[in-house]
């Protein structure tokens, strides 16, 4: 067995097949659905940001911010966190 292919002998010749693992990769769609849903997410947290960084002190007051919290509050935008 070479690299994830199994040799399988069929009427005394030898043909690659592709070896069963037991694991699946996924899809190109899934790949893509992923990839969509990341850029997805950083957009919505570049959008936060930008929202917020035109705020006043007070008005970032008033939301329980600083102007030192913009990139942590995009943050957790992206990553979901509270």
């Amino acid at each position: 067995m070479r690299a994830g292919i199994a040799l399988r002998k069929s009427a005394g010749v030898a043909n690659p097949q592709p070896a069963v693992t037991g694991r699946s990769r996924p899809s190109l769609m899934a790949k893509m659905r992923e990839i969509w849903t990341i850029c997805s997410r950083a957009q919505a947290a570049a959008h936060h940001y930008e929202v917020l960084k035109p705020l006043s002190d007070q008005e970032l007051a008033a939301r329980g911010l600083t102007r030192a919290d913009l990139p942590r509050a995009a943050f957790r935008k992206l990553t979901g966190t509270p």
